[in-house]
Parts: C-alpha cells; structure tokens; sequence
C-alpha cells in the first residue's frame, strides 16, 4: 500500500507561467479568473521560495464567468499600474477565463494606452498544458516583445535561457564566467529586466538550462538572430561543470586556464568518493537537474537507483544515456505513489529532491536533500564540493531535509 493516494507530479500551464513572471524585475502576474489561482499559487512559491510572490487578480465571481468580464479586467490593469507601478504587467488567462473566450489581448490593446507598463498577454489555462509549456510561453511572449535585431556586444557574452529562480546557484555561473572573461547578458527569466531582455540579440551564446522550456526560445533565437545555443545539462558535479565551461569557453575562442581549476577540486573530489562510494541513491527532480544529479552521483562512484522526472524535454534522455555507467530505474510522468512503489522496491539510502519527497522520506528512513527548492549552492565546482558534504551529513549524521 502506498503512503499517500494516488496523484500527480506536475502542474498546470498558468503555474508556470506565473513563475516565470515573478522572476523579472518589477513585473506584475496578473491572472484573469477566480481569486483561488492567484492565492493557491502565490502561496506556493512563496513557501518554495522563500520570499513572498505577489500575484494580482481579477477575482471573477459566478456572475463574471457567466456574462463576462472584460470591464473589470480593464480596471484591474490600470489599477496595477497605478498602484504598483511595475515595468511589465503580463495578463494571463485562467481556465475559467478560456473556457468562456475572454479575449485579453484586446483588452490589453485598448488598454495599453491607459497605462504606462509594458503589456503582456500569455493564454495559460490551466487545462491547456503543463508548467513547462507556461514557462515557454512566457519567454517567448518576452523574446516577441523585446528582442530586436542589434550588433554583437563587442566582449563575449551569453544569455541563459529558461532559469527561473535565482540565488546561490545563479550567483556562482554568473561569477564563474565573468572571471573567464564572459558576460552573461540576460538570464530569462530570473533577475532579468527589460533592458536585460532588449540585450538578447547581443548575446554570442544561448544556453539553456531547462530541457523542457529553454529549446524552442533557443531555437526562434537562432532562426530568426543568428544565435547558437547549446543545451548542456545544469552544471552540477565537478566533470559536467568543466564541460559546461568548456563548452562555453570553446564557442566563444577563449583562452581560459579551466583545467587547472578543475584539477584543485580532485582532492575534493576523491575525499567525498571514499565517503560516499556505493551510496544506494533516488532522484526526483525534473529533467534538467536530474540529468546532471545523477551524472554527480556516478561521478562520486554512487549508485543511482531511481530517477524519477515530472517531464522529460527535447534532449533528456539522449544526455541522460549519456551518463557513463548509468543502470537505474527511470520514470517519466508518473503519479506520487509509483514513486513510492519505486523507492521502497530500489531501498535507496539517500533522496535527493524536493519538499514533496519530504513524507517518501521520513516512512523510508532514507534521509532528504532538497535540490529543488533550497537555497544551498550545488553548481559549479564549488558546489560539486557543497552538494556532496550535505550529502556525507545527512547519511552520516542528522537524517533531516536538508
């Protein structure tokens, strides 16, 4: 019997999109249906992440759905514009709202005049995908809006594409290449601003750094600017972080002494094998992130048993065959209590994933790292170093998430 009923592992489209919003500087999420999306979601990236998101809405009654809103959507806009006068306010539709055909974007083109943001229209029911196609849409509506065609910056520099949430991990890629000698011109989406965005085109490099929603902005950026792009896994775990500066350093002919920082790490590195070696370990994470853990986990001669992903992208499974030595059960899409069937049949001794492993962990005794939601860092050689002393702590020491 499983620990909790049966459910899903993913969300819908309009949580995605509303989280790829709250990432740019002074933009507002404003969602266009029942007050519940706007809480329930705000709600749960505030506990994710740890500062409070706010998100507007139209708060539409019954009344509403039935006869229409588009008057109190209006007002609404220009309220958020008064009130909080953000630089971008991105109207989404809820399901209520494309259930009924609301037509935001005339809305937002009557409106637009009215107000001083910059207006967005995105189309997220909640029924019409998942979060990645949110994620996609929101930074294609920006690519659409922003992006036009300019000279190459005259210092190297790359924009990633498709990182939502700041904090150590970002700090350190974005550090790391600034003493390479590489600028990163945007990050889309997290601590972008409109003139981040409007520097794109400059951009000698996209990368990518989610599989499920970071490929097609990559793509239209190429087609249509002339921009490469590569789609290397996070760079989590000392050998995939020197390909990744590799990568980098490669596209833009750069002459950088990365190997030699790479090998200060390998004592680092042999240390936490000889702890950690034959270490029983599940991953549940999504896609991206669970490539590059579970390349880690090998890379520390540990044995990953379980990989489990709420989605899977473009190259998931070409890079995830791509880890040397890999025999694990793989699950893809698959409700919470497969997990728990998985993780009591493969006995892992460590978890690494999010909050709602949380219970998984306490019933089977195998302690939790939170990778998904946590501010600690884990990229970069640094955070290869990081990751794997909490890993040694909560097998050896404390059994808490951590």
């Amino acid at each position: 019997m499983s620990w909790y009923d049966m459910g899903p592992v993913s969300t819908c489209k309009l949580f995605g999109a509303v989280r790829a919003v709250t990432g740019i500087k002074n933009a507002v999420p404003l969602i266009h249906g029942p007050r519940g999306c706007a809480y329930h979601i705000g709600y749960l990236l505030t506990a994710r992440g740890g500062r409070r998101i706010a998100v507007a809405s139209t708060e539409l009654s019954e009344s509403d759905v039935v006869f229409g809103a588009s008057e109190k959507l209006r007002d609404r806009i220009i309220e958020v514009d008064r009130t909080r006068k953000p630089d971008i306010i991105v109207i989404m539709s809820s399901c209520a709202t494309s259930i009924i055909g609301e037509d935001i974007g005339r809305v937002a083109d009557e409106t637009s005049e009215l107000v001083d943001a910059e207006l967005i229209t995105v189309s997220a029911g909640g029924f019409e995908s998942s979060q990645g196609e949110g994620y996609e849409e929101v930074m294609m509506a920006l690519i659409h809006k922003f992006c036009r065609r300019m000279e190459l910056s005259s210092k190297p520099s790359v924009n990633i594409i498709g990182e939502f949430r700041g904090g150590a991990d970002l700090r350190e890629v974005r550090e790391s290449l600034s003493l390479m000698g590489v600028d990163v011109n945007c990050v889309l989406t997290s601590g972008c601003s409109i003139r981040d965005m409007n520097m794109i085109p400059a951009g000698h490099l996209n990368c990518s750094f989610c599989d499920v929603s970071g490929i097609a902005p990559c793509r239209f950026l190429e087609e249509n600017f002339g921009t490469p792009f590569i789609h290397h896994p996070i760079p989590i775990g000392f050998s995939n972080s020197l390909r990744f500066y590799r990568e980098v350093l490669g596209y833009l002919n750069l002459d950088y002494p990365i190997n030699e920082e790479f090998s200060a790490f390998l004592e680092e590195r042999d240390r936490l094998r000889a702890e950690l070696e034959g270490m029983r370990v599940a991953v549940v994470s999504g896609p991206t992130r669970a490539v590059a853990l579970t390349e880690f986990i090998t890379e520390l001669r540990m044995k990953p048993v379980l990989v489990s992903m709420d989605m899977i992208g473009d190259y998931t499974l070409e890079n995830l065959r791509g880890v040397p030595g890999l025999r694990s059960e793989i699950l893809v899409g698959v409700d919470v209590s497969d997990i728990e069937e998985a993780i009591i049949r493969t006995e892992p001794e460590l978890i690494l994933g999010g909050l709602a492993e949380t219970r998984i962990s306490e019933v089977s005794g195998a302690p939790l790292i939170d990778v998904m939601h946590g501010s600690s860092l884990t990229a970069g050689f640094r955070g290869a170093v990081n990751l794997g002393a909490r890993m040694c702590w909560a097998v050896y020491g404390d059994h808490d998430c951590y």
